[in-house]
């Protein structure tokens, strides 16, 4: 019972909120992921390139949403722009079972990653707002855990039904995110500061190169975590959507391979991530950049020549590993960095890479899937995040250096 208790209150409830959010949606999201690149490719009879273009529709409206209101959750709140967010995004659940034409599609991929992009940083900002300093990493940590544990069960489910019917994937999905947005609007209680509510003057809403310029220079150091992230994006990019099709081409059963390892890689995040998370806390940032990169750029060769099941289940622990000791250090990076009152742009700023990498990546790494095949695809990957993390490494080391000698914490520090 005591022990109990002590889990409970060890974190907040918009933590907990989010928890039994993440769970929730992440099993019907991992339903749905595996299999979401095929239905697109058999929907659009085979075609390869389509796909890919409809596909990175999503991360550009993202990226435009975040540039045009990247602080928009500093300046209304963290759960008005939730339960808008989790609206919007199970609008366009719904409308993928109706939608039969490319353009019904690229709507729908259009208001999802309208829908993500305002979510995912007010979410992070929110886990800030409520969450002890030395926390944060261990809260993202379990936050991915249990989107490892959604997935554990997910794929599976979802190659039972989607070989039933493709539809109920996505009223699944779509359901879970209706109820998400009914417990956050009725439990989530606000947790920015008032203060952020009016962060901008009428000064500093005037569009002009003199301004960008200014807030460029002044927050470059997660402008610049972000550039050299792109590598470890863009390959999740490529096995997000290209490996789903290169991967037809190396095992005839290959919905059963894509089901196995991606249940795989949720149990090695689950018995793994936290962990991982906790030992590599005494590590220095530019360590962990060392071990993150590098075992990217290894699973990335992997995805390229791995011909057997035994071998991309060896990719995936890899994968893991690198995942689990890079993702929840840098959020935790830039949560320090962050001043008070710019959380959910900071977020909003870094997590940008995501949607480059995924609106440009999918059509970029099909052009060379088509041309040159997939171990040219993956080879290029693994090029680019050891190119990424030698500029990371030292990018890194830069950051704390300036922090080190302006002697002041790092959220003060806006060199």
């Amino acid at each position: 019972m005591k022990t109990t208790w002590m889990i409970k209150n060890r974190y907040s409830t918009p933590v907990w909120i989010r928890f039994i959010g993440e769970l929730l949606t992440s099993t019907t999201g991992a339903m749905l992921a595996p299999f979401l690149i095929i239905y697109l490719h058999d929907k659009l009879n085979g075609n390869v390139l389509l796909p890919m273009i409809i596909i990175g529709l999503q991360p550009l409206s993202d990226i435009f949403v975040t540039i045009l209101g990247g602080g928009i959750t500093d300046r209304f709140g963290r759960k008005s722009i939730i339960l808008i967010a989790l609206f919007l995004q199970a609008s366009a659940m719904a409308g993928f079972i109706f939608a039969d034409s490319v353009w019904a599609f690229a709507a729908m991929y259009i208001i999802n990653g309208i829908g993500r992009s305002l979510y995912i940083p007010a979410q992070r900002a929110q886990i800030t707002d409520s969450t002890e300093e030395h926390k944060r990493s261990e809260v993202f940590a379990v936050i991915n855990t249990l989107n490892a544990l959604g997935m554990t069960i997910g794929p599976l489910l979802g190659y039972l039904v989607y070989s039933y019917n493709p539809a109920i994937v996505f009223a699944l999905q779509s359901t879970s995110l209706f109820f998400y947005l009914i417990l956050t609007w009725v439990k989530l209680p606000e947790t920015a500061p008032i203060k952020v509510y009016n962060i901008d003057s009428i000064d500093e809403k005037k569009r002009n190169f003199t301004k960008f310029l200014q807030f460029f220079i002044r927050h470059h150091c997660v402008l610049g975590l972000m550039v050299l992230t792109l590598p470890i994006s863009f390959l999740y990019a490529q096995t997000e959507t290209n490996y789903r099709i290169y991967i037809q081409e190396i095992f005839p059963n290959y919905l059963f391979i894509l089901t196995t390892i991606a249940s795989t890689k949720a149990i090695m995040t689950i018995l793994l991530e936290i962990g991982l998370v906790k030992w590599t806390e005494r590590f220095s940032m530019k360590i962990i950049v060392l071990i993150s990169y590098i075992c990217y750029a290894i699973a990335a060769i992997g995805y390229g020549y791995s011909t057997s099941l035994e071998a991309l289940i060896v990719t995936q622990l890899i994968l893991t590993i690198g995942e689990s000791v890079g993702l929840s250090h840098f959020l935790r990076f830039v949560s320090q960095l962050a001043p008070d009152n710019m959380r959910g742009r900071y977020f909003s700023m870094y997590g940008i890479h995501w949607d480059i990498s995924r609106s440009i990546g999918p059509f970029f790494g099909g052009t060379v899937l088509f041309h040159y095949g997939g171990n040219i695809l993956f080879c290029l990957s693994a090029l680019l995040l050891v190119l990424g993390g030698i500029g990371q490494f030292f990018f890194v080391s830069y950051v704390q250096n300036r922090i080190q000698s302006c002697g002041v914490p790092e959220k003060d520090v806006t060199i």
